[in-house]
C-alpha cells in the first residue's frame, strides 16, 4: 500500500469517526506493531464508555471494510466498572477478530513445575501395594 493510499484511508477513518462520535475526534495516527501490523489509533475526546461505543461501531463501518487494524484511546474520565470494561474490551476484541498474541511458547509441564521421572516425586508413591 502506497503512502498515498494509507493517508487516504486515515482521512476517510476520520471522517467517519468524526460522525459517529459527533465530532469528538483529536487525531488519527497510523502506528506500525511487529505483531499486528499497520493500526490505525483514533484518539477521542470522551469517556471509556462513549468511547468503546465509537470503537465498536467504528469497527462495524470500517474495520470490515478497509480490514485493517483500528485502536481507540480517549481523553476523557474512566467511568466503567472493572467488569464493563473487561466486558467493552472482549466485545472489541471478538468483533474485530483482533486478540491477544502471547509471545513467549507455553508450557504445561513448566507451568506445574516440571515432571520428574522418578515416581516418587510424582505422586505415585501411595498406588504400591
Amino acid at each position: 500500500m502506497t503512502k498515498k493510499e494509507m493517508n487516504e484511508i486515515i482521512e476517510k477513518i476520520r471522517s467517519i469517526a468524526e460522525e459517529i462520535s459527533q465530532n469528538n475526534v483529536r487525531d488519527v495516527r497510523l502506528n506500525y506493531d511487529e505483531d499486528y501490523g499497520f493500526i490505525v489509533e483514533v484518539v477521542l475526546d470522551q469517556n471509556d464508555k462513549e468511547a468503546f461505543e465509537t470503537w465498536l461501531r467504528l469497527i462495524e463501518v470500517v474495520g470490515k471494510e478497509l480490514r485493517i487494524v483500528l485502536s481507540v484511546d480517549w481523553t476523557g474520565e474512566n467511568i466503567l466498572s472493572e467488569e464493563a470494561f473487561v466486558q467493552y474490551a472482549v466485545e472489541v476484541m471478538l468483533r474485530s477478530g483482533v486478540g491477544p498474541i502471547r509471545k513467549d511458547k507455553f508450557s504445561a509441564v513448566k507451568e506445574v513445575g516440571g515432571w520428574e521421572s522418578n515416581e516418587e516425586t510424582c505422586g505415585f508413591e501411595n498406588l504400591h501395594p
